[in-house]
């Protein structure tokens, strides 16, 4: 599957989608110089891309933290029941609730998910008003509150070199000061969560501002870090790669947890490290092609930290979405 993917890549490709990934405002006029074509050949491959569905979307990567917004996971196992009940319940949590990610897995749980809430109560009567719905459908059930989520770039076997992480680490800060901002941010940034490379003067037309005002406001929302990454959502399964996830809690030897973070964050087959209150301390992500590499990755992780893994539990994503959380909080101040 991998091979047959990849065989449509070449050089030119890798540079395109590595400047896609590192970021998705570029333009095509920039794209073409660094991949050394023209304008209307970069235009024309990034077309491709969404066609043939590697690239689903291009997208932001907010820090809700800095909005005054909480990070709520949650885990469901589903007792035995109809697969249409089972998709109707995933609608309602990717249409009803402020939604940032869903998948959909094979392992101990069924769907796992990010939720968005001003704080703990607003999140609590979220899940009382779906488990009024739901409820019975649900034989299993756990929940965490983020602390903090780190992704990092993909590589998928087509980027040019070896990823380069840079500046980019995972940490839980000591606190989160709140930043400013106003309703157009959150309008700019709920078009951009969809569609991050539309020009600004169609983003303009849809949040109701003009585009000089729309571009400061992008440029201000990352330079202050509200918005941290700008990138293309792709689609693993055409590159052979499986979305696999491991949710681990820790013996608490303090040293030992931060060797243990800063090899998972120079380890590329990991793709986002979040760290937790709740049920776990620390949930992560490994990109292998298939269950073999998986084991193969994680048994390097395993026995390089025995005494930092105190217990885990593995799954496998099969399906995913990412819901546009922001539009459940524009114009509600």
């Amino acid at each position: 599957m991998e091979k047959e993917a990849l065989a449509d890549i070449d050089a030119k490709d890798r540079k395109i989608l590595f400047e896609l990934e590192t970021d998705a405002r570029r333009t095509a006029a920039q794209i073409a110089r660094k991949a050394g074509l023209s304008e209307d050949v970069v235009n024309y491959r990034i077309k491709k891309y969404l066609k043939s569905g590697l690239i689903t979307k291009f997208f932001i990567i907010p820090n809700f933290d800095m909005l005054g917004l909480g990070t709520y996971r949650f885990y469901f196992q589903f007792r035995a029941t109809s697969k249409a009940k089972e998709n109707e319940i995933i609608d309602y949590i990717r249409e009803k609730m402020p939604c940032q990610w869903l998948g959909v897995c094979h392992g101990q749980w069924d769907v796992i998910g990010r939720i968005t809430a001003r704080d703990i109560f607003e999140y609590n009567n979220l899940m009382d008003e779906f488990f009024a719905l739901y409820g019975e459908y649900i034989s299993r059930k756990e929940f965490t509150v983020q602390l903090r989520h780190t992704w990092w770039p993909s590589t998928y076997g087509f980027m040019e070199g070896n990823r380069k992480r840079g500046k980019l680490r995972h940490f839980v800060p000591k606190e989160v000061k709140k930043a400013k901002f106003d309703n157009l941010d959150l309008k700019i940034m709920s078009v951009m969560i969809e569609r991050a490379r539309l020009p600004v003067i169609e983003i303009a037309k849809e949040v109701g501002a003009s585009p000089d005002t729309v571009h400061l406001r992008i440029k201000r929302l990352v330079k202050d870090g509200i918005i941290t990454q700008i990138k293309s959502y792709f689609n693993r399964e055409k590159m052979g790669y499986s979305h696999m996830q491991v949710f681990v809690n820790m013996n608490q030897d303090r040293k030992r947890i931060g060797e243990f973070i800063s090899f998972l964050n120079l380890f590329e087959p990991c793709f986002f490290i979040s760290s937790m209150v709740g049920a776990w301390d620390m949930q992560f992500g490994l990109d292998a092609k298939g269950s073999v590499e998986f084991n193969e990755l994680f048994a390097r992780i395993k026995e390089k930290f025995p005494d930092v893994i105190k217990s885990y539990e593995t799954l496998i994503v099969y399906r995913e979405y990412a819901p546009n959380p922001f539009v459940h909080f524009i114009g509600k101040g």
